[in-house]
């Protein structure tokens, strides 16, 4: 399991030195703890009452202690650091898997590209075979011309020949063409006994173009455990080997038929080419179709800004990630202020224009590519503001409510300005996966209330904690 040591990570001097420029810059002091409540940087303070957790994967590595006006964006820091690290480490073994696998299956490649014979491939599938799993007997079974089984068994260097049925677990996978893996043969009924000391196997069928011309059977005289990626590679392997086995098989037959199949090549080389051009075209006509009905699907017809089905759908999504990551989400819900008597003095035309014209202004502010306006209905608005607390957003609601009204966009029925304006309610928290997002749209909503109650054209704001919902 990759694991993130944060110790080890606190003592990197591009760490150090970050912790002691926040230090510098914030005017604060702060200490850091493990999982065991031991400090590992900074100095003990009992006077420290806000811890703030760091995670990883879920798992808590330790807190940071300090004054909770001031340590907020250390902790956000320090949480990013952590996790952007064990991504790194995860990324960094997949990668080196993925490398030792293809660099094994290259070599493989490589060895049997080079093999004359039958009995050449079968003897370097069976040493490199060795080399990756642990087996006590290696068989080749494979279909001939005539539709007889050859059968071809390695138990250690002793090497036999004859021919038979594939009965058992090595007749299921022929026919269906999926590699088994059983650890215990005497649990399988399918398994008809022909070695009392085999314990256990892995068979992978020999497939050329989707057909089936064989199987190879690895097994072992011990209980030992097969893993799904043994049977991965041993599948890998067996694949590799087939083209080079037919190959071996119809050698002769391949020489006497080689220019009708290069023709045939061609042929259907071309028909391919055609078939590929007509579905590029008709891909890009589906592409143009579906993107067209997403964005119907997603956008206010009136305002052209996204629409409450996009907003759910996105909020939901926001809400997990940003809980996840421990991250600050906000809310401002807009409304026009006294918009039924706008509509009422200047008709519902005049409305719609306006109410365009505000969406706009609205889209035009919030430019971030993780934040979202969109219209709830009526004259309510709605922004998501990802990665914000509270100090930003009421920053946001500030410009917005002085931003509209300068658009002087004459109101004479407003008993508020003589321009159309908005009321704001801002809320902000950290979301947590115990929490519905629909509570943060009610305090938002909460928020609204006491705006309009303040005498409208301004915006309240309030921070809450999941917990206290």
């Amino acid at each position: 399991m990759i694991q993130v040591k944060l110790k080890k990570l606190l003592r990197k001097p591009e760490i150090t030195t970050l912790l002691d420029n926040f230090t510098h810059t914030l005017k604060t002091s702060f200490f850091i703890t493990d999982a065991n409540n031991t400090v590992i940087w900074g100095h003990s303070n009992e006077e420290f009452n806000y811890h703030y957790p760091l995670v990883v994967d879920g798992k808590i590595l330790g807190e940071v202690y300090g004054q909770e006006d001031n340590i907020t964006p250390i902790c956000q820091m320090l949480n990013y650091i952590l996790n952007q690290e064990l991504e790194k480490r995860i990324l960094a073994a997949d990668t080196l898997e993925k490398y030792e696998e293809i660099n094994f299956l290259y070599d493989i490649s490589h060895k049997i590209s080079s093999c004359l014979t039958l009995e050449d491939i079968m003897q370097v599938v069976r040493e490199e075979t060795h080399k990756l799993i642990q087996n006590h007997q290696i068989s080749f079974m494979f279909l001939n011309e005539l539709g007889e089984l050859e059968i071809f068994s390695y138990q250690g260097e002793k090497f036999s020949k004859s021919k038979g049925t594939i009965q058992s677990i090595a007749g299921h996978v022929l026919r269906s063409g999926e590699a088994e893996m059983v650890n215990n043969v005497h649990e399988d009924p399918r398994y008809i006994a022909e070695n009392a000391d085999i314990k256990c196997l892995i068979c992978a069928p020999l497939k050329v173009q989707n057909q089936t011309i064989g199987v190879i059977k690895i097994s072992h005289y011990e209980p030992i455990k097969y893993t799904s990626e043994q049977l991965k590679l041993f599948t890998s392997l067996t694949s590799q080997a087939a083209v080079a086995i037919q190959t071996a098989q119809y050698y002769d037959q391949l020489k006497e038929y080689s220019q009708t199949l290069e023709n045939k090549v061609i042929e259907r080389t071309e028909k391919l080419e055609i078939y590929n051009q007509k579905l590029h075209q008709k891909n890009q006509e589906l592409q143009e179709v579906k993107e067209k009905l997403q964005y119907l699907a997603t956008i206010d017809e009136l305002t052209q800004v996204y629409n409450r089905r996009y907003f759910n759908e996105y909020l939901e999504r926001e809400w997990k990630r940003l809980a996840r990551d421990r991250r600050f989400m906000s809310l401002i819900l807009c409304d026009i202020d006294y918009f039924k008597l706008y509509n009422d003095c200047y008709l519902h035309q005049a409305g719609d224009k306006c109410l365009y014209r505000v969406a706009q202004y609205l889209k035009q502010t919030v430019k971030r590519p993780a934040d979202v306006v969109a219209r709830l209905g009526g004259e309510e608005f709605i922004i998501i503001l990802s990665d914000t607390n509270l100090l930003g957003a009421e920053k946001v609601a500030e410009t917005i409510c002085s931003g509209i009204e300068s658009l002087a966009i004459p109101h004479d029925c407003s008993l508020c300005s003589s321009y159309v304006t908005l009321s704001l309610g801002v809320a902000t928290t950290i979301p947590t996966k115990d929490v519905l997002p629909e509570k943060l749209i009610q305090a938002a909503d909460t928020a609204l209330y006491e705006a309009k109650e303040k005498g409208r054209n301004c915006s309240y704001s309030f921070e809450f904690r999941p917990s206290v919902l």
